[in-house]
């Protein structure tokens, strides 16, 4: 990805395809919604603007999809025929912070079009009418912006201002493959398996702090593992072939195998911290991706 790209000097955001495991069939994108922090460039401004006449005072904030390759100049005619309004958002400027745009129309229309041939990158422009020069509109900040897919693992910098899309799909349509994950549909009865299980976040009473993903799949284990004949390479290592001999030979007494997790994958959320901070942080073992019998 190129660094602080600009066109006619303002930084655009480009948010690449997700390199990560293809899904086996099309994501269905239910919401995107990019954020993007505002603020007063300096402390004493912002004092200034939230005294006497802040509150009558409002800013326009614009997106813009810009289509022009690598120019980096456009004007007049030309600079209309690249850009396509998304969507725009009036702000009091005794409210910045932390802004969010709904665009899941346009990334609709690009993640469609790309994939089959994931080369396009989404090239987002904000821009600000009635900013002046006492406000700053967040972009890269020295970092690549990044998109957080909530039915995906996403990975992304540490830079707490840096923009980010927030793009939502439908878990249902969400699939991969796995290898030697035995799912508990496809399982014969009784046989240890992964239950596919949808965690939702606002049943939680969690949805007032969480920002994404709404949910997600973290899955259980479920099954027998002390019926049938097990060959020596179903074991994960010797030690539990030697304990399971003697446990058939009644050496053991009470000791039965458990189905449990043997693979995890890790899940990334994005939350509102302290001082209405947005934080995102990446937390292992939120996934079981496996299931077997130790």
């Amino acid at each position: 990805m190129v660094l602080g790209r600009t066109l006619n000097g303002q930084p655009l955001l480009e948010f690449p395809m997700s390199s990560g495991e293809p899904a086996l069939e099309p994501l269905r994108i239910k919401r995107a919604t990019l954020w993007t922090r505002v603020e007063f460039r300096q402390a004493h401004h912002y004092q200034h603007h939230r005294q006497g006449q802040s509150n009558q005072r409002n800013i326009t904030l614009w997106v813009f999809r810009v289509r022009c390759g690598n120019t980096t100049h456009l004007r007049g005619k030309e600079l209309g025929e690249h850009l396509e309004m998304v969507t725009f958002l009036g702000v009091n400027v005794g409210q910045l912070g932390w802004q969010k745009f709904d665009v899941t129309k346009v990334v609709s229309n690009w993640y469609t079009a790309n994939t089959n041939s994931p080369r396009d990158k989404l090239t987002l422009l904000v821009d600000c009418t009635g900013c002046g020069t006492h406000v700053h509109v967040s972009t890269f900040g020295g970092h690549s912006p990044h998109v957080i897919e909530s039915s995906l693992n996403p990975k992304g910098a540490q830079d707490p201002d840096r923009p980010f899309l927030v793009v939502r799909t439908d878990p249902a349509a969400v699939k991969r493959v796995r290898r030697r994950a035995i799912e508990c549909s496809g399982a014969i009865k009784g046989q240890c398996c992964k239950q596919r299980f949808y965690v939702s976040f606002s049943q939680l009473g969690w949805d007032d702090w969480i920002i994404a993903p709404q949910g997600y799949y973290a899955n259980y284990c479920r099954g027998d593992c002390a019926a049938g004949h097990r060959t020596p390479d179903t074991f994960l290592n010797y030690y539990t072939h030697v304990i399971e001999e003697y446990r058939k030979m009644d050496r053991l007494a009470g000791m039965q195998p458990c189905c449990a997790p043997l693979k995890f994958s890790p899940m990334s959320l994005i939350y509102y911290g302290p001082d209405s901070n947005i934080i995102k942080r990446d937390l292992p073992k939120m996934v079981v991706d496996e299931c077997g019998c130790p």
